[in-house]
């Protein structure tokens, strides 16, 4: 719906008309959204072919266009008739709808009174053009295809058009004069502290002055600044002074937490505003079993018929609500806790969530970005992540072992042998495929990754076959366990995930994807090498948007793989935490390259060490890899530590991880957690007070090589020539960043952090570590970390002051005994290879 207050005129949909006094509420349905979609635009075009071959005056999608006046104002009210056609003298309308059972459907339900509504407003339309009309509701079985046609007697719509348009036109005055007064509360949210942190006013002033622009803004800002209230303040502000919606999107569970905190602040210090953190559904889950169908599930069940006010009202008590209360008033009105979180979000000034929900191409919130969003102004926390995860949005993949895990499945449900055998055609035919491409590439040493091209006509075949064989897939389930198959069932999994590979597929031609083929492990997968021309359209779509991390370094590379445009502002700080607290140091004698790092274990092993022997206390170290930790680690079992040893495992558990941060919050032991750059404890974790008082960092963190990353790299020198920069230095430089963060935490917290690697003395890779990060490199590290801790204070050898020859050309005096020689780059040595 459109208003022009100016002209006095409403456009409107002819649905809009006929919701105008209804509950409109969004439903879970067992059949794929996208496919139950997919399969009714099939059922529309099948009849519509089939009136077109036997009616000579045949029209499809005929546009209706109602005007009136109602109280001074114009409605213009339009729509599209799915079939008309005459016959006989009369024009005959018709109006397809698709229905999951045809001969349960209810004729004397709501929604079918919506369907009659819409077939005789597009009757109306004709009746006032003076013809003789007939109006048909056609309904089709989207399972077995069956069709029934039912007449419905035409009516003059005149009064019910008015009524609904004096509905549309009171509510929106209504919400209007509401406006007005939920404007007033943006006087009620004051800053929640006497005082403000260092740079938080100037934070607080340049985002109030991007969000009066509806602008973009990249705000780099350390640990300590308050970045969060610096920004949440005057986005919530502004959001309610300007009846905005303001959505904030995390990376992570944390950081949704710190949100939550953060909004009980303003809601303690009496701030008027209404707020919801999103959850997963799985996570909201409250019935016995995770399986989203009503006559399984009452929560579901019930949903429909549910006093929906009433409930919303109840949650609507608190300002800040999370899972645990939606989830307690779920379980009193036996509703389910998923669907009314989303559906109470649309009261909320302020909805907190994960990325997904905002970007994921399948599963962001439709009843929010399937229209215009311009009244939604944006936070993305933790923005240096948004890139990564953005690209495993579009890289789609298909293996060998999850099509073989989805026959099995199959089978095991002993469903009718016609279902059965249309799945095992499909899955099969899948596996047949993939195997054939395989076997295309005989001759490729130790079976690696191919560049490779998919037959898009095959996969469009194949997604069609598969929408078909899900429909019958579904009815045959309920058939045989009587209820629908959960949202966890591998055969809709694998649909869906055949689905999503071939809409990717149909634009994998353009440059920032490949199509590869993983002749090892049985696996073909479209490699989306940027999501940046992605993120810049669903960006575009909003109010404003405030990008906040503390290590967006370099700005430039981040404002490119975010997609934010070159007119974004950049707002960027030093740490405020004191410098005499902070000790950066520097070991270059050891490379980390990855065809030198045998000679480097036993080193690193002795520095980490010597280094934790000083002062007791929990250290962290982090690796490039797990091979290259668990090389270290087994030197420095051959030592004498004066802590314990916690390692990090590949796959560990969140249990494991929470009880490893509960072990180094103990007084009693004190640790060395070893750990790999980006893990699960390199980010995302606050290490506060004594929890960490010093940290090695091994190397620069790059990513591996491999022959994805170098598309990568060749993908980024044709976009940007800067491939290797974006593909490897800048993810890893990233990561040396956030795991250094974990030592300094508060003002209070004293620590060191050693970054070990030649790598790390160059410009190419030092220029862009944060320029407060003094760093010194002395040639005795342990003495001067053993000063430090003593509150000496030598004389400091920075970045800052110390030359740039200084840098490039490594001290000849080193502690260390053995000498490297200068190398190569493994990656350059690879090129030449």
């Amino acid at each position: 719906m459109k208003v022009v207050e100016e002209n006095k005129e409403i456009h409107l949909s002819i649905k809009d008309v006929i919701f105008a006094s209804s509950d409109r509420r969004f439903y879970t349905s067992s059949i794929p959204l996208r496919i139950r979609a997919s399969k009714g635009t099939d059922v529309h075009v099948a009849f519509q072919d089939k009136r077109s071959q036997s009616e000579k005056n045949f029209q499809k999608e005929a546009a209706v266009k109602i005007k009136l006046e109602v109280m001074d104002w114009k409605f213009i009210i339009s729509g599209r008739a799915d079939v008309i056609f005459e016959k006989q003298g009369k024009l005959i309308i018709e109006e397809i709808k698709s229905v999951t059972n045809l001969e349960k459907f209810d004729l004397s339900s709501r929604i079918a009174e919506e369907y009659r509504q819409q077939l005789l407003m597009y009757g109306h339309y004709y009746k006032q053009l003076g013809r003789e009309i007939v109006c048909r509701l056609v309904l089709v079985d989207i399972y077995s295809e069956d069709t029934e046609i039912i007449e419905i007697e035409p009516q003059d719509l005149t009064n019910y058009i008015q009524q609904q348009c004096q509905v549309i036109l009171t509510s929106w005055k209504q919400n209007l004069k509401q406006r007005d007064l939920l404007k007033k509360r943006a006087k009620t949210i004051q800053f929640p502290f006497s005082d403000h942190r260092p740079n938080q006013k100037e934070i607080i002033e340049k985002i109030s002055e991007i969000l009066s622009n509806q602008g973009r803004l990249m705000l780099l800002a350390p640990s300590g600044l308050g970045k969060t209230i610096g920004t949440l303040y005057p986005a919530l502000k502004y959001s309610l002074r300007h009846n905005k919606r303001l959505f904030i999107v995390t990376s992570k569970t944390t950081q949704q937490n710190i949100y939550r905190e953060t909004l009980q602040i303003f809601a303690k210090k009496k701030g008027q505003f209404s707020s919801i953190i999103l959850t997963a559904k799985e996570k909201m889950c409250v019935n016995d079993a995770f399986i989203c169908e009503k006559s399984f599930c009452p929560f579901i069940e019930n949903y429909e018929n549910a006093p929906l006010d009433e409930i919303t009202s109840e949650v609507s008590r608190k300002q800040v609500v999370d899972a645990r209360i939606i989830r307690k008033i779920a379980k009193k009105h036996t509703v389910c806790p998923f669907e009314l979180s989303l559906d109470y979000s649309l009261e909320c000034d302020v909805i907190v969530g994960d990325y997904n929900y905002v970007f994921h191409p399948f599963i962001k919130l439709k009843r929010y970005f399937d229209q215009p969003y311009d009244d939604m102004v944006l936070i993305v926390d933790e923005a240096h992540n948004l890139p990564s995860r953005a690209m495993t949005y579009y890289s789609p993949e298909i293996t060998l072992k999850s099509i073989t895990d989805t026959i099995e499945s199959l089978r095991a449900l002993n469903l009718p042998k016609k279902v059965e055998r249309k799945g095992l055609d499909l899955y099969q035919k899948v596996n047949k495929y993939l195997l054939a491409l395989i076997k295309e590439y005989p001759d490729i040493p130790n079976r690696k990754i191919v560049l490779t091209k998919f037959d898009k006509k095959f996969f469009r075949t194949a997604v069609k076959d598969s929408d078909r064989f899900v429909m019958w897939y579904v009815q045959a389930y309920i058939d045989r366990m009587g209820y629908q198959p959960g949202g966890k069932d591998r055969n809709l999994e694998f649909t869906m995930n055949l689905r999503n590979f071939y809409l990717i597929l149909k634009e994998s031609d353009l440059p920032e994807y490949s199509e590869l083929l993983y002749l090892k492990e049985g696996k073909m997968k479209i490699l989306c090498k940027s999501a940046a021309h992605k993120l810049e359209y669903q960006l575009q779509g909003f109010n404003s948007v405030i990008m906040q991390s503390a290590t967006l370094f370099p700005m430039e590379y981040f404002q490119k793989m975010l997609g934010f445009p070159e007119s974004a502002v950049p707002l960027q700080f030093n740490s405020p935490y004191a410098q005499q607290n902070r000790l950066y140091l520097l070991m270059p004698n050891i490379s980390t390259k990855y065809e030198y790092r045998r000679d480097s274990y036993e080193p690193i092993a002795a520095l980490i060490c010597d280094s934790v022997a000083l002062k007791y206390g929990n250290y962290l170290a982090f690796f490039p890899s797990f091979k290259y930790l668990k090389a270290v680690e087994q030197e420095i079992e051959k030592k004498s530590l004066s802590v314990e040893l916690l390692v990090q495992d590949r796959n560990m558990s969140e249990r494991k991880r929470r009880e490893y941060l509960k072990k180094l919050q103990s007084p009693d032991k004190k640790y060395l957690l070893l750990g790999v750059h980006g893990g699960i404890f390199s980010e995302g974790v606050d290490f506060t007070g004594d929890m960490a008082i010093g940290a090695f960092i091994i190397g620069p963190g790059l990513p591996a090589y491999s022959l994805e990353q170098e598309m990568m790299k060749n993908y980024f020198d044709f976009k940007w020539q800067k491939g290797f920069e974006y593909a490897y230095r800048n993810p890893g430089i990233t990561k040396v960043i956030q795991s250094a963060g974990r030592v300094f935490r508060t003002f209070t917290d004293r620590g060191f952090v050693i970054l070990i690697g030649q790598r790390f003395i160059t410009p190419f890779y030092k220029d862009i570590l944060p320029q407060d990060w003094l760093i010194e490199r002395p040639d005795d590290i342990i003495g001067r970390i053993s000063s430090f801790w003593n509150d000496k204070s030598p004389k400091i050898i920075t970045k800052s002051n110390e030359t740039e020859e200084k840098y490039e050309k490594p001290n000849k005096k080193k502690s260390s005994k053995k000498k490297y020689p200068k190398t190569v780059d493994l990656f350059d040595l690879m090129e030449k290879l």
